[in-house]
């Protein structure tokens, strides 16, 4: 039987060491990333003896009401939010991954997709292991428990037989493990929070806990927390730092800091190298709520043309690019969505968004501005065409539905229906982030070989 391939998603993790109030500190902590997944939310918990597991679908207020932090005691915890694909959204793989053994009761939370899980969940199961679902931290979990040595060690021999980008978090009863990809693809960072320590999959976290940002995770570095407080070992030794390019343009929130960078500044710069090459005028600019919003004022700013509230957000609606049908996807944007009549009728506008991706939402974003009486959309969109799959756990989409490896800009200007359509160019996008960034997805040059993906890219 041949293991059915299932991409991992985009999520956020959050780790807490030696933070009285645990549960509830954690979740503020997760709070200020929910944006980063909400089909599912899970968190882990030690008291120094007992390591409990808390976890469902949905939002995270859906699932950790008061009741349920105030009855969870510790100073230890992890939890992840999971933004799930359409096969991948049973329970069972809602993460923390709990392991309950002769050993030692541990639990697991990732993020990112480890490209040769299909041979490893195979070779796995024909020695007679059984899996409940198909997340990667389950797979993490076996190799773990599989490997000899020391609970370090057993950690570093799982990470060196994964290939692909991982960030994850493993708590036992007294001790907190982090480790993070050789490429360095997902990002994971750590802060002092009092006597403590907070890890997270963005920097935004940390205000909140007041804590004081120290570093990121390193590439290939393996960090345990206990009561000797934090060590760092180098586990991986052949490293190269290939940050996630995508996280600027629309996995972060705009406050958070990666490579030093602040989201907000480097959309900024996007917007302004692609004004940079304007060539079509409009009476205003209008952003796409949220993420495309600080490359819009930066836009509207560098060409000197009123920068205006066009459209509106429902901020009580989850995204629609996770919705599994075409239908559903409209449904959700004609209430996530509003444009304002008064502010775009008769007026040619510029309309700058962050990405596209199936091109579901840029169409029906167009079709409303119409709708709302616009004279002309020229849809200006703040980063290069998206015309390679993600399979780094940042994004679910196959190539085979992404928009610009299906069509040119002229066919998708026609199934947008818009006056005009632009994309920032590779070569300005590289400008505007990190040297060493990972931009698999806009030029097909992946950081590594690709394992049992090979055959999901084409040229």
């Amino acid at each position: 039987m041949t293991l059915k391939k299932v991409v991992q998603d985009s999520s956020g993790i959050v780790g807490l060491f030696n933070v009285e109030q645990a549960a509830q500190n954690i979740y503020l902590a997760m709070h200020a990333i929910q944006h980063r997944g909400q089909d599912g939310v899970g968190l882990a918990i030690s008291d120094g003896e007992n390591v409990v597991c808390k976890k469902g679908l949905g939002l995270l207020s859906e699932n950790l009401k008061q009741d349920t932090l105030n009855s969870l005691e510790g100073n230890i915890a992890i939890g992840q939010l999971r933004m799930a694909t359409k096969n991948d959204s049973q329970l069972e793989n809602v993460q923390p991954i709990m392991v309950r053994s002769h050993q030692r009761y541990f639990a697991v939370v990732s993020s990112g997709m480890i490209t040769n899980a299909i041979s490893l969940r195979t070779k796995l199961e024909n020695e007679g292991l059984i899996f409940q679902g198909t997340s990667d931290s389950e797979l993490l979990a076996h190799l773990i428990q599989l490997n000899p040595g020391s609970f370090e060690e057993k950690i570093a021999k799982a990470c060196r037989m994964m290939s692909g980008a991982y960030t994850f978090m493993v708590v036992t009863k007294d001790s907190m493990y982090v480790v993070r990809d050789p490429h360095g693809i997902r990002s994971l960072y750590i802060a002092k929070v009092d006597e403590g320590y907070c890890i997270s999959s963005e920097t935004c976290s940390f205000p909140i806990l007041g804590g004081e940002f120290i570093r990121e995770v390193n590439p290939g570095e393996l960090i345990c927390f206990n009561c000797e407080g934090m060590k760092s070992s180098q586990i991986i030794e052949e490293t190269e730092t290939k940050a996630c390019a995508l996280e600027y343009v629309y996995y972060s929130r705009p406050d958070s800091v990666h490579n030093g960078l602040t989201v907000h500044e480097v959309r900024k710069q996007c917007g302004y190298y692609l004004a940079s090459e304007e060539n079509i005028e409009a009476d205003i600019v209008v952003g796409v709520p949220d993420s495309a919003l600080s490359a819009a004022a930066s836009f509207a700013r560098t060409l000197n043309v009123p920068y205006e509230t066009g459209l509106i957000k429902n901020r009580y609606i989850g995204s629609t690019f996770i919705r599994p049908t075409e239908q559903q996807r409209m449904q959700g944007m004609r209430v996530r969505l509003n444009a304002i009549s008064s502010v775009v009728k008769d007026k040619r506008v510029y309309l700058v968004d962050d990405s596209v991706v199936k091109g579901f939402t840029s169409r029906r974003i167009c079709q409303l501005l119409k709708e709302a009486g616009a004279k002309e959309v020229h849809l200006r969109i703040a980063s290069p065409m998206l015309k390679y799959p993600c399979l780094y756990g940042a994004d679910s989409t196959a190539q085979k539905d992404l928009a610009a490896f299906n069509y040119t800009v002229d066919e998708m200007e026609q199934l947008f229906q818009v006056d005009s359509l632009r994309f920032l160019s590779v070569e300005d996008f590289k400008k505007c982030v990190p040297e060493a960034s990972c931009l698999a997805c806009c030029t097909g040059e992946y950081p590594e070989d690709l394992q049992d993906y090979k055959d999901e890219v084409k040229e």
